[in-house]
C-alpha cells in the first residue's frame, strides 16, 4: 500500500491494490482496481457476504490521466482535538484500521442542524427521520470554527454551513458573522433555497454578515425532476433565489455568488446537464458555476440498483460534451492539478497556503469562457495545462532555495506566456493582454481588472462522494473536504457520510430526542411543521 500520493502515482497503471469495506457489514477488505471493456472496476470479497464488483470510473484513460497529477499533502493537525497527542496527525478509524489524514482542510462542513423544511428522498443527511434533533448552539459552533482556524500547518480558510437546512438555525446570521470575524475567506451556505426565496431580508442580512457563496441545491430546469427527487415543485424557488440576489446586487452593488449543485441520478436528471449549463450561462451575473455530484448509494441498496444507477465522473464528462458540445474529456482535470500553484504561493509569500492535494479520483473540473459573441472555449484550449503544471513544479522546486523570490514571480509570468495557445483565445484577445490581465488579477488591481473583463467565466466541476460499494480508503486518506464536530474532531467527508459513517455516532452523542426538543422549542417546532406542508401549487 502506498504511503504517499507520489508513491501511489508511481504505482499507476492497472490492476492496482487498495483497501475498501464490505457494503453489508463494513469490514475492511482488500480490493483490486482493474480494467475491463475500457472501464475501471473495483472488486472485493467478504468472507461472510461474498464478492462485490462495481464500476469505479467508467473511462480507463481518464482514470490514468488523473493519476498523473497526484500531489503530496502536508498532513493535518488539530490542537483542539483532546483525543490527539501533541503533534499527532488527524486520523479516523475504519474497521479498526487507523487512517491518517494527509491533506489539509480545503473546505470545512459545519452542520448547523439536522432539521429541514423539506423531506428529500435522496438526502444523505436523512433530516427529519432520526427521531432526534442535532443543533449545536451558537457558542458551540464558534468553538468549532475556532478549531478550524487553529489547524496546523495550514489554517482552514473556507467553511460551508450545511445540515439539514442551515438557514433555519435560530442564530444563522450570527453564525455567518462569527465565521467572517474569525478570518474565513470563504463563507458558504449549502441550502435548498426556500428561506432565501421567500425572505429577502434574511438573504440581505446573511450577505451583510459576510456570506460569500450560496451552494444551491439544483437538480434540473423543470419541475418533473423536482417532483421525483424532492417530492415538490422547486424550480421557481431556485429562480426566486437568483432574482433576490440580483435585486440585492442592484440595490447594494454586491451579492453572494451562487454555485448550482445538482445531485445526478442516472435516468432522473442526467439528460438535463446541457440545460443546466445553459441556465448557468444565462444567469452568469449571479451564477458562478455548477458542481455536479453523482449520487452516492448510502443505506441499504440492492446490488442491481447500484449497477443500474451508478453514474461516475467520466459519465458526467461524456454527457457534458454530448449535450453542450463545449468541452471534451481532454478539457477536464483532477483537483490536484492546481496544487503547484498553492505550493508556489506558499514559497513566495513565506507562509503555508491551502493546497488542493485531494486524491486524483475524487473530482474533476474545468473552466469555460464565453466571449461577447457567445463562443464558449474551455480554459485548457488556450492554456497548455500540462506544460504550465510541469513548469510551475520546476519553478517551485528552485524557488524553495532562492533568495530573490521576485525573480521567480517573473518566471511564472513567462511560463504562463509560453503556455498560452494564442489562436484559441476567445474574443480575439491577444496573448500579451491576457498575460497582463492575469498579472493584474494577482495584484491589488484584481477588482478593477475583473470588472472590465467582458467574457463570461463559468466553473464546472464534478465531485463523486463515496459509498460502501466504491469505497477506497486511499481516497479517505487524501480527502480535502472535512466535517468538524461539536467536540472539535475533524472527520473526512466520506468517512462522515459513508463507510464507517461517523455522522450517526456524532449526531446521537450531541442530540436530544425530538419530542424533548419540541417541548422546549414550541414556536420553532410549529414553524417547521408548517414548512413541511407543501403548498398546493408545489404539489404533484
Amino acid at each position: 500500500m502506498a504511503s504517499t500520493i507520489r508513491e501511489y502515482a508511481v504505482e499507476k497503471g492497472l490492476p492496482k491494490r487498495t483497501r475498501s469495506v464490505c457494503p453489508d457489514c463494513g469490514k475492511v477488505l482488500d480490493a483490486e482496481l482493474f480494467e475491463r471493456d475500457g472501464k475501471v472496476y473495483m472488486e472485493k470479497a467478504c468472507p461472510e457476504h461474498g464478492s462485490f464488483c462495481d464500476v469505479y470510473w467508467s473511462d480507463v484513460d481518464m482514470f490514468l490521466k488523473a493519476e498523473r497529477y497526484a500531489h503530496d499533502g502536508v498532513g493535518l493537525r488539530n490542537p483542539y482535538d483532546k483525543r490527539l497527542r501533541d503533534g499527532e496527525n488527524v486520523h479516523v478509524l475504519i474497521g479498526g484500521e487507523r487512517v491518517d489524514m494527509l491533506t489539509c482542510t480545503a473546505l470545512a462542513n459545519v452542520d448547523l442542524t439536522n432539521r429541514c423544511n423539506m423531506n428529500c428522498p435522496i438526502c444523505f443527511a436523512n433530516a427529519n427521520q432520526q427521531g432526534y434533533v442535532y443543533e449545536p448552539d451558537f457558542e458551540t459552533v464558534c468553538r468549532m470554527l475556532d478549531a478550524l482556524r487553529a489547524e496546523e500547518p495550514i489554517k482552514c480558510t473556507a467553511v460551508q454551513f450545511s445540515g439539514g437546512e442551515p438557514t433555519i438555525h435560530p442564530r444563522f446570521v450570527d453564525i455567518v458573522k462569527a465565521a467572517k470575524a474569525r478570518g474565513f475567506a470563504q463563507v458558504q451556505v449549502a441550502t435548498n433555497g426556500i428561506e432565501f426565496a421567500k425572505k429577502y431580508d434574511l438573504l440581505k442580512a446573511a450577505s451583510d454578515a459576510g456570506m460569500n457563496t450560496i451552494y444551491l441545491s439544483f437538480d434540473g430546469v423543470s419541475d418533473d425532476i423536482y417532483l421525483q427527487a424532492r417530492d415538490r415543485r422547486m424550480f421557481k424557488v431556485k429562480t426566486d433565489v437568483i432574482a433576490n440576489c440580483r435585486r440585492l446586487k442592484e440595490e447594494g452593488g454586491r451579492c453572494p455568488s451562487i454555485v448550482l449543485v445538482p445531485t445526478l441520478v442516472r435516468g432522473l436528471n442526467d439528460h438535463q446537464i446541457g440545460d443546466m449549463v445553459k441556465f448557468a450561462f444565462d444567469n452568469s451575473d449571479i451564477v458562478r458555476g455548477i458542481n455536479f455530484q453523482p449520487v452516492a448509494f448510502t443505506g441499504r441498496v440492492e446490488r442491481e440498483e447500484v449497477s443500474k444507477g451508478r453514474f461516475t465522473l467520466p459519465d458526467l464528462v461524456r454527457e457534458f460534451e454530448s449535450q453542450t458540445g463545449i468541452a471534451s474529456r481532454d478539457d477536464w482535470f483532477p483537483v490536484p492539478v492546481v496544487a503547484p500553484i498553492s505550493d508556489f504561493a506558499s514559497i513566495i509569500l513565506g507562509e503555508n497556503k491551502v493546497t488542493f492535494t485531494t486524491h486524483p479520483h475524487c473530482g474533476v473540473a474545468t473552466y469555460v469562457f464565453m466571449d461577447p459573441d457567445g463562443k464558449a472555449v474551455p480554459f485548457p484550449r488556450f492554456v497548455d495545462v500540462d506544460r504550465f503544471h510541469k513548469g510551475l513544479m520546476e519553478i517551485s522546486a528552485k524557488a524553495m532555495s532562492a533568495t530573490f523570490k521576485k525573480l521567480y514571480a517573473i518566471k511564472l509570468l513567462k511560463l504562463l506566456n509560453a503556455s498560452i495557445i494564442e489562436e484559441n483565445l476567445p474574443g480575439g484577445i491577444s496573448k500579451g493582454k491576457f498575460v497582463r490581465m492575469i498579472r493584474d488579477v494577482m495584484s491589488d488591481k484584481s477588482k478593477d481588472t475583473l470588472a472590465g473583463f467582458s467574457w463570461k467565466m463559468m466553473f464546472f466541476g464534478g465531485m463523486h462522494f463515496q459509498d460502501h460499494h466504491n469505497y477506497d480508503i486511499e481516497r479517505v486518506r487524501r480527502c480535502g473536504v472535512h466535517y468538524v464536530t461539536p467536540d472539535c474532531r475533524v472527520i473526512p467527508f466520506c468517512a462522515y457520510n459513508g463507510g464507517p459513517e461517523y455522522r450517526a455516532e456524532v449526531e446521537r452523542e450531541f442530540s436530544i430526542p425530538l419530542d424533548e426538543w419540541k417541548k422546549k422549542n414550541r414556536k420553532e417546532a410549529a414553524e417547521l411543521e408548517a414548512a413541511l406542508i407543501v403548498p398546493e401549487d408545489q404539489r404533484a
